[in-house]
């Protein structure tokens, strides 16, 4: 299915995250296409239907967000206790928004497979993990970490490596807590004895 859909904005070179609102309601097969479309832009969905178009996150980004996967992913596999994504896979989550959040981890038992390979399943994890990279925006990315706790994700990080603050959400709360300069976090009860090493994380070339 051909995407008949021009996005102005992005005619132009972007250098930040945007936020962009189409003419109309942008489902999993148009947002696959718009990818294929615009590569290599990264787009998601707020509930609103409002895009989420962000550029490649750079080298040392890209280390971070390798580091940051690869100890939640040698967490999981150890005891077999679930999914792990990286941000190049994506969710629903309830009310409408898409992302792919850096690194996402499905408890065993509740991660569900889409219906199709130009699909995204909806799915509330147990856990995500943001990394700020150069190109985000902090209003925008915040607005995704209320997104993941409204929508009833029980663990929300963001590391902000250049300001070197962790942000943290657990269940029930609106809004992050700003913990500071952080070099771990206990990620119980979430991800039960799961320490992530922040310092590696932000560390990682």
């Amino acid at each position: 299915m051909a995407l008949a859909m021009d996005i102005p904005e992005l005619r132009q070179p972007i250098e930040g995250a945007v936020e962009i609102a189409p003419p109309r309601w942008i489902d999993d097969d148009a947002l696959i296409e718009l990818e294929e479309r615009y590569e290599p832009l990264v787009f998601e969905r707020f509930a609103d239907g409002t895009l989420l178009v962000t550029p490649p996150a750079g080298y040392y980004s890209g280390g971070r967000n390798a580091e940051l996967t690869r100890q939640i992913g040698n967490w999981a596999r150890a005891g077999d206790r679930g999914t792990v994504l990286d941000s190049s896979g994506g969710f629903n989550l309830p009310d409408g928004s898409l992302f792919a959040a850096d690194t996402t981890f499905v408890a065993r038992g509740r991660a569900v497979a889409p219906e199709s390979e130009r699909t995204f399943p909806v799915v509330v994890p147990d856990a995500v993990f943001e990394l700020m990279s150069k190109s985000d925006r902090v209003k925008t990315t915040m607005k995704k970490i209320r997104a993941y706790l409204a929508n009833g994700v029980a663990l929300v990080v963001l590391i902000d490596p250049y300001r070197r603050h962790v942000y943290v959400g657990r269940a029930g709360d609106e809004e992050p807590r700003d913990l500071g300069d952080l070099d771990s976090i206990d990620c119980s009860p979430a991800m039960p004895g799961f320490v992530l090493d922040v310092a590696a994380v932000i560390g990682a070339k």
